[in-house]
């Protein structure tokens, strides 16, 4: 009862003293204001690197190649300026140096003069990189350096693919057109032999003539034979006529029968004369014939021995043109299959250039689901929020001077720190509401996150109000150092793998390490806090204790207090 009553005095006297109630719902906001407002102005800052000014400056000079004009620069240029992974904007070299000294560039790229000339030379033997450069100024601000070096990385990997898409197109539409060139030589090798296969039918058919003439060769030399000893007799008798003729022409000169036989004699004469001239031209043509018939013989002999000779070479002729003709089939079978084959690899180019591009498909899964950096700086922000609303309040309001003189020290600790107690009750449960209302946060377990949140600031504000009643206001300012200490060693921006050996060694034993990793279980992962909750009930209970010991250690000053009636 008379801790009670001292409680219900504390209130009265913050109500009956002009101004503290205002201080106490301003330090009541102190949290709020802290991680509504910081997470506001980060919650989702790479949405916004559109907004990132960027500066490019063109110097690439145009080219001619294969009288084709090339102007990459310009291309990556108009292309950059219309995208949306960062203000870029196209200035001169001047400028560029001016105003990134000046803050209002975070990036320059520079596109050098020989851009368009390297890109042109991609896959010759004398290609050196192409270079593309990037300037930056740190010194305005470190995040933004590292936001554009991965801009800069981005714009290197997609001229990259850019230009080896274009390089793996060219080869493709080659091999394509290699591939008809071979197709095209394999329709004129068909034709050839279907010209060879005819010369072969002729072959074959002058092999057979040949083969006939051979065969009728002896047949040709009998009948010459039979004709040259016929010509001879023929010979002789025509030689005989001549001879009785000439007989015949005396006995008419000296007949004694002349008159008589006058009629006869010239009619004879007259046929002698005729025999005579056709016994003549007959031996003169069969001399002639025998001349003939000699050389026809000889000519028969050559031909024979020709023919002979003309067959086998037919014959090998024949054989070397089969020979010929089943190389070229086996040729024009493989120009027609090579030239399939090349023509369906330069068929479907931008799959196959895309996978040759791009091998390998990335493929991210996360346990976890965080929309955006306001959400995973969230435990964080909350936790630095609740230990900064339980410093500023120990600092402006005090925790040690009772106003209604307690009988024990059960009784002064019943005044102050279940008014504590309150106000920090009251300060997480606002500071949580404007999180859900402003910032849009979306806890994956709102009750659990609001309730630790609720035990969060009861054990950090047992901590900072147990050393401002034993050291007064040089236990608040320790307070704030440990906080900042904490800042370093709570692992609440990066992992603690990146922070130094003394913050390592620190890490598990610090309070908001603690609160940040049961707020990041509430928002987003969904882990079990009961340890987390075990560890901030032993704190409270700890260092409430140590309070009651306090109290109890000053119950000899209580008398010296100003008293309200």
């Amino acid at each position: 009862m008379g801790a009670l009553m001292m409680f219900l005095d504390e209130w009265k006297y913050v109500f009956r003293t002009k101004g503290l109630l205002r201080i106490i719902l301003g330090i009541l906001l102190i949290p709020t204001f802290y991680a509504v407002i910081f997470l506001a102005s980060l919650w989702n800052p790479y949405s916004n690197v559109k907004h990132l000014p960027v500066g490019i400056v063109n110097n690439d000079a145009r080219v001619v190649n294969h009288q084709t004009s090339y102007s990459l620069g310009k291309a990556l240029t108009n292309r950059l300026t219309r995208t949306d992974s960062a203000d870029f904007k196209t200035i001169n070299q001047t400028r560029a140096n001016h105003d990134l000294k000046t803050g209002k560039l975070y990036m320059v790229i520079t596109i050098p003069k020989s851009f368009s000339k390297q890109a042109t030379q991609l896959g010759q033997h004398k290609f050196k990189n192409i270079d593309l450069n990037y300037h930056t100024n740190a010194g305005f601000s470190f995040i933004a350096m590292k936001m554009s070096t991965t801009i800069a990385e981005s714009v290197q990997k997609s001229v990259n693919q850019q230009l080896t898409t274009a390089y793996l197109q060219v080869m493709a539409q080659t091999l394509t057109n290699t591939g008809k060139q071979l197709t095209t030589a394999d329709q004129a090798l068909t034709q050839t032999n279907a010209g060879l296969k005819q010369t072969t039918s002729d072959e074959n058919q002058l092999a057979t003539a040949d083969q006939t003439l051979s065969n009728h060769e002896a047949e040709i030399q009998n009948g010459l034979t039979r004709l040259a000893t016929g010509t001879t007799k023929l010979t002789t008798g025509l030689k005989q006529i001549t001879q009785n003729n000439q007989q015949l022409a005396q006995i008419l000169t000296t007949s004694t029968q002349k008159n008589s036989i006058t009629a006869t004699k010239q009619a004879v004469q007259k046929l002698l004369t005729t025999n005579t001239a056709i016994a003549q031209q007959a031996i003169a043509g069969n001399n002639q014939n025998l001349a003939a018939i000699q050389s026809l013989n000889q000519g028969v002999s050559k031909l024979s021995t020709g023919a002979a000779s003309l067959t086998g070479d037919t014959t090998k002729l024949a054989q070397g043109t089969n020979l010929i003709h089943q190389a070229n089939t086996k040729i024009a079978t493989g120009l027609k299959a090579g030239g399939q084959q090349l023509i369906a690899a330069g068929q479907d180019t931008t799959h196959q250039v895309k996978n040759i591009v791009s091998p390998i498909k990335l493929t991210h899964t996360d346990t976890t689901h965080v929309k955006n950096n306001g959400t995973g700086m969230t435990p964080y922000l909350m936790s630095v929020a609740l230990f900064v609303g339980c410093i500023t309040f120990n600092i402006i309001y005090d925790m040690f001077t009772p106003h209604r003189r307690p009988k024990n020290a059960f009784d002064w600790w019943g005044e102050k720190i279940p008014f504590f107690l309150t106000f920090t009750l009251a300060a997480a449960t606002i500071m949580f509401l404007m999180l859900l209302l402003i910032n849009r946060l979306t806890p994956l377990q709102p009750i659990r996150t609001w309730l630790f949140a609720i035990l969060t600031m009861w054990a950090f504000g047992s901590i900072v109000t147990f050393f401002n009643l034993i050291m007064g206001k040089t236990g608040a300012w320790l307070m704030l150092i440990f906080m900042i200490i904490q800042l370093g060693g709570s692992a609440g921006t990066y992992p603690i793998q990146l922070s130094n050996y003394f913050f390592q060694v620190i890490h598990p034993y610090l309070p908001m390490s603690i609160s940040i990793d049961a707020f990041r279980s509430t928002l987003s992962i969904g882990n079990s806090i009961l340890s987390e909750t075990i560890i901030f009930g032993t704190v409270i209970l700890i260092f409430n204790l140590l309070m009651l010991i306090t109290f109890s250690l000053n119950m000899k000053k209580v008398t010296t207090f100003p008293y309200d009636n």
